[in-house]
């Protein structure tokens, strides 16, 4: 039972030291509340612009949270900026998926766009239902969700080895289920936005190509606020893929990324 004890305590430690660092895990830091206050008071003032790059600046200094960016949204929105509203919009979904004035918001953006597109992560009904838990989670939720199912998994599994019961159990088996979903989902959920994520078109209107060369075939004009997945990067160049299956180049200067942090070419 020792030998049990000690194979099960290090897997197990092993695994939450390692969700523990995976990416996206901690960054729901708290806006500066007083800060915060200001840029809002400028944008309801009817300094729209001010208070984006208040807001903006708020984020630069390390406040990363989903309250703070739907703020941002909401400030870009009222400015007339369409493209910087919908992607500090998505990019405060990460945060917070279940969030009904964020989603709402999000909407009244998109209605002001000129390309007949749908956003490029838009589920068919089927599997809407069918993946509604996962896509109402957060990449934190999930993380939270999978580590305090393996931990109360471990609870478990001490007490039946104290007990010298069956390892075995409704229980356990539902726990280990719910710890490898969570902890799998988070890793799903992370690498598709580090490695793949949404991106928004910034540029008023901006030629998708065949290539990463200006002189390549021009396939599509897209314009603000189109919404489209991140295939490749490389060398100034985003290879996207629009929701009709159109797959061509943009310049990368003229998208935003719908990351956690985003680099300095992605704001």
């Amino acid at each position: 039972m020792n030998r049990r004890w000690s194979g099960l305590r290090a897997a197990t430690l092993a695994m939450l030291v390692a969700a523990a660092g995976l990416p996206g895990s901690a960054l729901a830091a708290q806006d500066s509340g007083a800060e915060n206050y200001n840029c809002r008071a400028l944008n309801d003032a009817g300094e729209h612009l001010k208070a984006a790059n208040c807001f903006a600046s708020l984020e630069a200094a390390g406040n990363h949270n989903g309250h703070l960016l739907y703020n941002l949204g909401n400030a870009w929105q009222q400015a007339g900026q369409t493209g910087a509203a919908i992607l500090a919009y998505r990019r405060a979904l990460l945060y917070m998926p279940r969030d009904g004035d964020l989603q709402a918001n999000l909407q009244i953006a998109r209605s002001k766009t000129r390309d007949d597109l749908l956003p490029p992560d838009e589920r068919a009904a089927l599997a809407r239902t069918l993946l509604a838990p996962y896509d109402a989670l957060s990449a934190a939720d999930l993380l939270i969700l999978g580590t305090t199912a393996w931990a109360l998994l471990f609870s478990f599994l001490t007490l039946q080895m104290w007990r010298d019961e069956p390892l075995l159990s409704l229980p356990t088996v539902l726990l280990a289920i719910v710890a490898v979903a969570g902890l799998g989902g988070h890793l799903a959920r992370s690498y598709q936005i580090n490695e793949h994520p949404l991106a928004v078109v910034l540029a008023d209107e901006v030629t998708l190509r065949s290539g990463r060369d200006l002189r390549s075939a021009e396939m599509a004009r897209l314009h603000e606020g189109a919404e489209l997945q991140v295939v490749e990067e490389a060398e100034g160049w985003i290879q996207v893929t629009l929701s009709t299956g159109q797959r061509g180049w943009l310049p990368q200067d003229s998208l935003g990324l719908a990351r956690f942090v985003p680099g300095p070419k992605d704001r």
